[in-house]
């Protein structure tokens, strides 16, 4: 595994039309990790993923807009008070977003890092969140983790922490192997801020 070099690098310049389909698809692959998250009962969010797809594609501000836009929709669709779930996602956004842009995403090794380094930054956000706007419960099967760190320490804020940097990290280790699944099946100039742009490369020799 080779060492993470920093290197500015270029997004894949977009039409707007592409951006358009992009942007809506991604918050329904975000709608969809909540459905299955719901649907399985797992202690974890699964809500990222289209926002950390954009983020590798279109960069951190198209993926800090997709996460808006899917709070914005939870707010019509669900509850009003879920307008203020974005701050998290949008987090994840930059992170990643700003990871790729100096080629910090490009190896596996500068991937898995970027993950363990935003992680305490977005489950403070999605602490602030859980423990100002909804008394730290968020109505997933993340409640029961929680409920027993905030018995534990006697804190919302503290319990719901802990608990949201445990579960994250596996919520960010499943969605970024589904987010490389779905770059697999893109056209190569998509993947070039993740670690299977080396494959692309490869494989657009072999067919040559």
């Amino acid at each position: 595994m080779s060492l993470i070099k920093l290197q500015k690098l270029e997004f894949p310049k977009l039409k707007p039309a592409y951006l358009a389909a992009l942007i809506p698809t991604a918050v329904a692959i975000n709608f969809a990790g909540t459905a299955i998250r719901q649907g399985l009962g797992v202690p974890l969010f699964l809500d990222s993923g289209g926002t950390i797809l954009v983020s590798f594609i279109a960069g951190p501000w198209y993926g800090a807009l997709c996460a808006v836009l899917q709070a914005i929709v939870r707010a019509l669709l669900m509850n009003p008070m879920m307008i203020f779930s974005f701050p998290p996602t949008v987090l994840v956004a930059l992170f990643y977003g700003y990871a790729a842009r100096y080629g910090i995403t490009r190896n596996w090794l500068g991937l898995i890092l970027i993950i363990i380094i935003s992680q305490p930054f977005t489950a403070a956000a999605s602490a602030l969140v859980f423990t100002y706007i909804y008394g730290g419960f968020s109505g997933s099967a993340l409640d029961i983790l929680s409920a027993v760190f905030i018995k534990s320490t006697g804190k919302i804020f503290a319990g719901t922490f802990i608990s949201q940097n445990i579960t994250g990290l596996i919520d960010k280790a499943v969605l970024i192997a589904v987010v490389m699944a779905i770059l697999k099946a893109l056209p190569a100039q998509y993947r070039v801020m993740t670690p299977i742009a080396k494959k692309s490369a490869e494989e657009e020799n072999l067919s040559l």
